[in-house]
């Protein structure tokens, strides 16, 4: 009489691999474009206290130079490198100036259809612009 011995298998079959990897890609298929879109959200607020940091520095040159400044030139501001800030100057009132947000073109935010370009006046009045210049809500946009 011979004796039998039982191995067990260790390790994992490929039907049990492949699960496991069609699992994973499902996960993945799901989470990295809300994850993209929460960087877009994000940079969002960022870029609105940019803008508010900005208003201030306005206005302190409007108070040393009794004039509001051409062009954004804050040393002291840290600003976003994906956006491009600019200011218009002439006008009455609360817009007095407008400072705009535009994303780079090298920048992720340039996929921002809801909020592309974002502007504050000298009345802290928020807008939004989409790529042609047009007005958007900025129901989605300002915090």
């Amino acid at each position: 009489m011979t004796l039998r011995t039982r191995t067990f298998q260790t390790g994992m079959t490929l039907i049990e691999i492949l699960v496991a990897v069609a699992i994973i890609g499902a996960i993945a298929a799901i989470s990295v474009p809300a994850f993209g879109q929460y960087v877009i959200k994000s940079e969002r607020s960022r870029v609105q206290t940019d803008l508010y940091q900005l208003q201030v520095w306005v206005e302190q040159q409007y108070t040393i130079d009794g004039a509001y400044p051409d062009a954004i030139n804050c040393t002291s501001c840290q600003l976003s490198d994906e956006y491009s800030f600019s200011i218009e100057v002439g006008g009455e009132g609360n817009n007095a100036y407008k400072i705009k947000a535009t994303p780079k073109a090298t920048s992720k935010q340039k996929n921002d259809s809801d909020c592309y370009t974002m502007v504050i006046n000298a009345g802290s009045d928020q807008s939004n612009q989409n790529k042609d210049g047009g007005a958007l809500s900025n129901n989605k946009c300002w915090i």
